[in-house]
């Protein structure tokens, strides 16, 4: 599929997906009290990054795979395998730590139903990225939006027909993670036998390895200050701080969408590829540009309309939009490098810029609050954005006033 196409199409895709889970977002803000809103999205946040320490290796390692001919069968049938040993693991840990001391927990099954969803999501993302791999963007687009249908509709059903509360809305969670997984194993046992292929996981553990310490360091760039926050101001102002997230992810998804339609030409080598990726960058800073603006001017109207309750997560909004600007086109150049097999860059970018948001963020919040918050991880967004784009615009012989004027590199640089 052209990247137009398949832009087009991950874009319409994501777009829904966004606008349905901003619906549902507001559902839950305004049924939950800012403290059970602040657990649910800790909740969230904390099964991504379990699934991402867990299994993101498996999860690159398959795209890769797949994009150099990989048998998606055997994948599948190995992620499989892999996925329901972790769930075995998983549980018998929180088995093994409640009869041993416990956990605290601000609702019942809360650490049995997280140790679930890891293993699942696990499974769900290592299923997608064999159809990235393969550049199967039809499918890798519509599986999100089954599954914000089914989470969606789910919380309808246990909130408004059941009158449930945080633990239904996690069992709805869970239920939908897991349907999205089945789907995607049937679409590729469709001309496809499940197998298991011991000698792919070497193939996996090399690649796969680097990319999933790229991701989990990118993943608590983006995030480890939600759990500072929790643990400096509590829950409540988590739930407050939650919401200028979910408009922060906004402006994130559509050059996520980008470098997703963008890595299988990477990893393909397609001819072209590098001036599409400068392309791609610009653009990217140019949405993200008009998706600041835009925020600026009706962030507060929107939170007020959607969050009634949290109209003070708009002040924490606006100090993150300079980073977010910075990792717009800075996410579409880590992509090509993740094409590439994850360069040394991909590795202590991402981790020195984890550092400085942590540090930042542990100085600032006593002080500053929600705003300190914001302001750490806009300069540690700044910082990762920028290195990552110097090393590939200096890896094209492309400096930075070509790359803003839309200058296209060498010739002999686009030869496949």
């Amino acid at each position: 599929m052209n990247f137009l196409r398949g832009f087009s199409l991950n874009a319409a895709c994501t777009g829904l997906v966004f606008a349905l889970g901003l619906l549902n977002q507001s559902l839950l803000g305004r049924v939950f009290s800012e403290e059970d809103f602040g657990w649910l999205r800790w909740w969230g946040t904390t099964a991504m990054l379990g699934a991402l320490v867990c299994g993101e290796w498996l999860n690159k390692g398959n795209a890769y795979a797949a994009g150099k001919g990989g048998a998606p069968g055997r994948l599948a049938g190995n992620t499989l395998v892999y996925a329901a040993a972790l769930g075995g693991l998983l549980g018998g840990v929180v088995l093994v730590a409640e009869r041993v001391g416990g956990f605290a927990a601000p609702a019942p099954w809360f650490w049995h139903l997280l140790a679930a969803t890891v293993a699942l999501l696990v499974l769900e993302k290592a299923v997608e990225a064999i159809f990235l791999g393969q550049d199967r963007l039809k499918s890798y687009s519509l599986l999100p939006v089954f599954f914000i249908c089914c989470y969606l509709g789910g919380n309808l059903l246990v909130l408004g027909g059941w009158g449930g509360g945080l633990t239904a809305v996690l069992c709805a969670w869970g239920a939908s993670v897991g349907l999205v997984s089945l789907a995607g194993l049937a679409l590729l046992r469709r001309g496809h036998r499940l197998g298991v292929d011991r000698a792919l996981w070497r193939q996996l553990r090399g690649v796969g390895g680097r990319g999933g310490v790229s991701v989990i360091l990118i993943f608590l760039l983006f995030r480890s200050n939600q759990y500072l926050v929790e643990h400096l101001l509590g829950a409540a102002a988590l739930g407050i701080y939650s919401v200028a997230v979910i408009f922060a992810e906004m402006m994130q998804r559509l050059p996520n969408v980008a470098g997703a339609v963008l890595l299988p030409k990477v990893i393909q080598g397609q001819e072209g590829e590098v001036g599409l990726s400068l392309r791609v960058a610009r653009s990217m800073l140019l949405f993200s540009l008009l998706g600041a603006a835009g925020l600026l001017l009706a962030g507060k109207f929107l939170i007020t309309l959607l969050f009634p309750k949290y109209q003070e997560a708009y002040l924490p909004l606006m100090w993150m939009l300079p980073g977010l600007v910075v990792t717009g086109f800075g996410s579409v150049f880590n992509t090509r490098l993740a094409g590439q097999g994850y360069p040394g860059i991909t590795l202590w970018a991402p981790g020195l810029a984890l550092g400085l948001n942590v540090a930042l963020n542990l100085a600032l919040i006593p002080i500053l609050g929600l705003v300190g918050a914001a302001l750490s991880t806009s300069l540690a967004y700044g910082l990762w954005g920028l290195l990552v784009t110097w090393h590939c615009l200096r890896q094209l012989g492309c400096g930075w006033g070509a790359f803003l004027r839309g200058g296209e590199p060498p010739p002999s640089i686009e030869k496949p």
